[in-house]
């Protein structure tokens, strides 16, 4: 199965296959994997690291 979620209103839902619309708000091309815990660190981190590079170009 695998952890789906729904771009538009957010709907999570698990599935064998990704559909080409949501079940919840029928939005077409808005389904896709849902983000783990990792995902959202690793995304996290790399706009603080954005942030500071370009901290560090203003202030110089």
């Amino acid at each position: 199965m695998l952890d789906l979620e729904c771009r538009s209103c957010g709907f999570k839902f698990k599935k064998d296959k990704v559909p080409m619309r949501c079940p919840y708000c029928s939005h077409e091309g808005k389904v896709g994997f849902r983000k783990t815990a990792q995902d959202l660190l690793d995304e996290t981190f790399g706009e603080t690291s954005i942030m500071d590079e370009e901290r560090k170009k203003r202030d110089s």
